[in-house]
């Protein structure tokens, strides 16, 4: 389906649809494809780099993505007598309601071709009311850091109440992480790391960003209203 560019995309459901392409996956590519897990929804969002996945880690963290779609559509527009086209990333709807578009590039292969062409499909984005954002590398500590937690994002490492309560007074004060999860289970101590990092990843625990995770860290506990819970 074709459709001019217009506030009239803003009532379309596209992050409900489908990708409008996926990429070919063969032995030896350089690329890396496959799909992230998107908690929110159930559904599984593909990339075709670890850029994008990368990027898309660092979304879900950030918490104000509801909704995401990969390669939601195509964008096609006039560059002189030529027509050109352009399949952005990701297409997000965020909590606040606000839709996104994202383009995901290296910092390093930002050449004049590629800004020109994010210019004009930021100018469409304009005339649509979505917003637009280009993505690069992010911060080293914090991919790796968030490396470290994404495996204990999902639903199946959320504590229970009284587990939840635990940690939260373990860390009232502020603690190690090698400290408190000996406190949390003195004799199974790895046993609560996946819900003492569950925490983290949703912010219910402060750790400062800019340093690399370990169990020397110092996490506090972050009171937060009943109605921003982890995992909603």
């Amino acid at each position: 389906m074709t459709q001019d560019a217009g506030r009239k995309l803003l009532e379309l459901p596209i992050v409900e649809g489908e990708p409008v392409r996926l990429g070919s996956q063969w032995q030896n590519r350089p690329n890396q494809h496959g799909v992230y897990f998107w908690q929110r929804t159930g559904r599984h969002i593909w990339y075709e780099s670890s850029l994008e996945a990368s990027c898309l880690v660092e979304l879900d963290q950030c918490g104000e993505v509801d909704r995401i779609l990969a390669q939601p559509f195509r964008v096609l527009f006039r560059h002189g007598s030529k027509v050109v086209r352009h399949d952005p990333d990701f297409f997000a709807v965020l909590r606040n309601g606000d839709q996104v578009v994202y383009d995901v590039k290296p910092a390093r292969r930002m050449t004049e071709a590629v800004r020109d062409q994010f210019e004009e499909t930021a100018r469409v984005c304009e005339m649509a009311g979505w917003r637009h954002a280009v993505l690069h590398e992010p911060d080293r500590i914090l991919a790796a850091n968030l490396a470290f937690l994404r495996n204990a994002r999902h639903s199946r490492a959320h504590p229970d109440p009284v587990m939840s309560e635990q940690i939260g007074n373990v860390f009232s004060g502020g603690r190690t992480l090698g400290e408190g999860r000996e406190m949390v289970n003195r004799r199974f101590p790895a046993l609560a790391m996946p819900f003492i990092k569950h925490l983290i990843w949703h912010r219910r625990l402060s750790v400062d960003p800019t340093e690399r995770l370990d169990f020397d860290t110092v996490a506090t506990t972050v009171p937060r209203p009943e109605e921003n819970q982890c995992c909603a």
